[in-house]
């Protein structure tokens, strides 16, 4: 059992990174971009190619979150700010459509084959389960990284303007709140944050253009579970969503029921997703009302 709180720590905290800037970008603009995944592709890619160049892993790392970030406001500026006086899903659409356009490119640019990052990993014992330096590493910037947006929202004039923003747009603006620059701030902490998230799901696995369908459903489900535009429902939902695929594939079913040893095959963690996400929308058909403030 302690081996799969500790898988399922790991893979909510790959999960959850990703989810916090699906749900940041929601609390503020209203709709759902499915281009964040590949922003998360594009970003596991940037850190491999300039950790290649001979720099090492955090700032290979810290360079892919900035320049995904700035990736992220030029996509706002060309594709979904001309479209800021459409309704939601005609912007959900858009971001389909530049999300193919990105998934093309990068696999144009990258190649199918997979990657895999070369670092040296240690392993410990904690209890009866196994955990790795990188596992600890992951587990630990994701941490790093909420702590750092919670600062920034709940200790910053800029965060201050932005939870204002979030909550009535047309209120802080007759404020004198800038809504364009903070959105910009917004859109480049999101794709940020889904380069991190990326580089961290690539660590723990491998790198390829398909990454995103591995990350599409898990992550969507986590903000569906919490709340669209809940950062910490984001994360909440990424912790029971991984928390229940883990122990839904961590369970011998088959010495329970027939004494013949019988695990659920890991790919049914999308199916667990896809459920989860069509119980809660069933459960709460009408997204209750949040912000990022929580």
């Amino acid at each position: 059992m302690l081996q799969i709180l500790v898988n399922s720590a790991i893979y909510a905290s790959e999960i959850a990174i990703i989810a916090v800037g699906v749900a940041l970008a929601y609390s503020v603009v209203r709709f759902a971009n499915f281009a964040h995944i590949q922003y998360a592709v594009i970003g596991g890619y940037l850190t491999y190619t300039v950790r290649g160049m001979g720099f090492d892993l955090p700032v290979a790392t810290a360079v892919s979150a900035v320049l995904t970030g700035l990736m992220a406001i030029a996509v706002e500026r060309l594709v979904f700010h001309p479209l800021r006086a459409m309704r939601p899903e005609a912007k959900m659409i858009a971001s389909w459509g530049v999300a193919l356009l990105l998934r093309s490119a990068v696999a144009s640019v990258f190649g199918g084959a997979a990657r895999v990052f070369d670092i040296d990993t240690d392993s410990y014992l904690l209890g009866d389960a196994v955990v790795t330096s990188l596992d600890l590493t992951v587990i630990g910037t994701t941490v790093a990284a909420m702590i750092v947006l919670q600062l920034l929202l709940h200790r910053t004039r800029l965060g201050t303007g932005l939870r204002a923003l979030a909550d009535n747009r047309d209120l802080a603006q007759t404020r004198g709140i800038p809504p364009d620059r903070l959105t910009a701030l917004m859109w480049f902490v999101a794709g940020a944050f889904a380069a991190l998230g990326g580089t961290l799901f690539a660590l723990e696995t491998r790198l390829q253009p398909d990454m995103d369908l591995q990350i599409l459903l898990p992550v969507f489900a986590a903000v569906t579970i919490g709340g669209l535009s809940s950062l910490a429902g984001a994360v909440a939902g990424a912790c029971v969503l991984s928390l229940v695929q883990n122990i839904a594939i961590g369970i011998d079913f088959g010495s329970l029921f027939t004494g013949t040893p019988w695990y659920l095959p890991s790919q049914f963690r999308d199916t667990i997703a896809v459920a989860a996400m069509v119980l809660v929308l069933c459960l709460k058909p009408r997204q209750r009302r949040s912000s990022l403030v929580r």
